[in-house]
């Protein structure tokens, strides 16, 4: 590989700059051929992220669960003849969503332990409340047991999302380290689709039985991919972390990886400095390393907070975009809309569809980038919600509710296929862009430093938002009716594509270094979307010596191209 991301200032090397090799390539100090090619160089990040992205395929599967299990026990559909578990709306509506509440508990821990643990034996460990919460969940024999399960999944899901961001992030290099990250979608939506499509066949007792299975595998998986190098360098491992880079990188001699692993350690020698150290530059810090209660007041900072509320600010409009609300209530959704397909298939449809989603979004971020995916994604689900409003405040009957049992019946003049390709349009438009670049974009815009608690932080706060969602979807649904509520998620996506056009970077193709630059001007404006990509050995912008101020977003596409 020519160069880093890892380089520390704006004088030093870069991948960026005008002696920039091609993706994947480690060329010899001498100049010679690459000691591994551009397949050998990405196979082995590949495959680290693939033993990661089981735990995000036992995430989806943890999300999804509910939407099986609530019509099965509410006697609405697929109820086993031998089951003698009934649920209330209200219990539903708990069920639904007590484990988005837990998350957050699990999501803070997790940036805390992340540090002294290491981003492999979390993963690790991670496993063993959901192996311990599908068993209670397969057993269950009582209503308290249900919420016990739904609780350790909750807790689960929460606790490995800081390592599974923080992980990919640190062992992929920046060209492809956007589509690897949006792999992790690919995984969660496969989550989706296979326990919706064991919900059809068999009952949810017996798919919680083959969920467990996954974190099983997971263990076995992770324990082959090696820690995270700069992890490694941070506690001063410093062999490790070169054999673990080494790995990395397709396998290769210490030579072939030498530059970036010296990259690497002037990197962390400066993230290790405090932060008045670092702003004059100096040589050495002795000050003691920050506490936790430190950590968490510079993430206090202009600096760590402006990325902060950019992140939060697109999982809030993701939130609400509509299918995270309606997701634990799919089932009786299509079933109110009398759309012409089981309801069962059509949440199987919507699993499948936003599977197909997160592969388009892997295949083509590199090329579209973050920022226009977020737009098109955000403005299609926006379409739908109010298309969906307005077919049922035209079709409905007066106080027709998803929580009523609801008979199909196929309309003569076809109009019923109109709500059931619009929940489709939906489910593809919000896994294709809205609910998987603000995971990709938490793994890039905090500084190393920070990045385990700041991401731990904002998953939990993420999560706390959703359990608000989903848990309150039966209130504002009792409030406003079923189009009244889907007519809020449109509104809602239509102020998040203005705040999106507006305010969120485009971070693709930018490193880790030029991303930490842009967040660290203070004095940038916040309609200043440009992210300047540095020729750091000649100390100007490789997109031109003039940055571009102000909005202005048809001078950036232009440029993007």
């Amino acid at each position: 590989m020519g160069k880093s991301v890892y380089t520390i200032n704006a004088n030093s090397p870069s991948i960026n700059g005008s002696t920039e090799k091609k993706a994947g390539s480690l060329i010899q100090d001498d100049g010679a051929s690459p000691e591994a090619g551009t397949f050998r160089t990405v196979l082995p990040q590949i495959l680290a992220s693939t033993a990661k992205n089981f735990l995000l395929l036992d995430l989806g599967m943890a999300v999804a669960i509910p939407t099986i299990v609530i019509p099965a026990l509410r006697g609405l559909k697929n109820r086993a003849p031998d089951e003698f578990l009934h649920f209330t709306p209200v219990q539903a509506s708990w069920f639904g969503s007590v484990a988005y509440i837990c998350q957050p508990i699990g999501s803070v821990l997790s940036g805390i332990v992340l540090e002294p643990l290491g981003r492999k034996r979390s993963m690790i460990l991670v496993n063993i409340p959901h192996i311990v919460a599908w068993m209670t969940l397969y057993f269950a024999g009582s209503l308290e047991e249900m919420y016990i399960a739904a609780v350790l999944l909750g807790m689960g899901v929460g606790f490995m999302e800081a390592p599974i961001v923080t992980y990919v992030g640190e062992i992929c290099q920046p060209s492809i380290r956007g589509i690897l990250t949006s792999c992790a979608g690919v995984a969660v939506m496969l989550g989706f689709f296979v326990v919706f499509l064991l919900g059809t066949f068999t009952t949810w007792r017996i798919t919680a039985l083959v969920c467990m299975s996954i974190p099983l595998a997971t263990m076995i998986a992770i324990c082959f991919v090696p820690e995270t190098p700069m992890w490694l360098l941070s506690k001063g491992r410093k062999e490790d972390a070169q054999k673990s880079l080494q790995w990395l990188r397709g396998w290769v001699s210490p030579k072939a990886v030498e530059k970036e692993f010296q990259q690497m350690q002037r990197y962390n020698e400066n993230a290790a400095k405090c932060t008045p150290c670092q702003k004059v530059g100096a040589i050495s810090c002795d000050h003691p390393p920050p506490t936790e209660w430190m950590k968490f007041k510079e993430l206090l900072r202009k600096r760590n907070l402006r990325p902060f509320v950019l992140v939060m600010l697109m999982f809030i409009f993701g939130q609400l975009s509509g299918l995270t609300g309606m997701r634990p209530y799919l089932v009786q959704i299509f079933q109110a809309y009398e759309v012409p397909l089981d309801a069962n298939w059509a949440t199987v449809s919507t699993g499948l569809l936003g599977l197909l989603a997160n592969i388009v979004c892997m295949m083509s971020i590199k090329f579209v980038g973050k920022r226009r995916l977020a737009i098109c994604s955000l403005t299609m689900t926006s379409i739908s919600c109010l298309s969906l409003a307005v077919y049922a405040y035209n079709v409905f009957p007066e106080g027709r509710s998803s929580n009523d049992l609801h008979t199909v019946t196929v309309s003569s003049n076809g109009l019923s296929y109109i709500p059931m390709c619009l929940f489709f349009l939906l489910a593809f438009a919000s896994s294709v862009g809205i609910l998987p670049v603000p995971w990709i974009l938490l793994s890039e815009v905090f500084p190393f430093k920070y990045r385990s608690l700041a991401c731990g932080i904002t998953a939990a706060l993420n999560y706390t938002m959703t359990f608000v969602t989903t848990k309150t979807y039966f209130n504002l649904e009792s409030a406003f009716s079923l189009p009244g509520v889907i007519l809020f998620y449109g509104i809602c996506g239509c102020i998040g594509v203005i705040f999106i056009y507006f305010f969120l970077p485009e971070t693709e193709k930018r490193t880790l270094e030029d991303i930490e630059i842009y967040f660290s001007d203070n004095k940038r404006k916040l309609t200043d979307i440009h992210i300047t990509r540095y020729n750091h050995s000649a100390g100007i912008s490789s997109l031109g010596a003039k940055e571009k101020q102000g909005v202005e977003n048809s001078a950036y596409a232009e440029n993007e191209k």
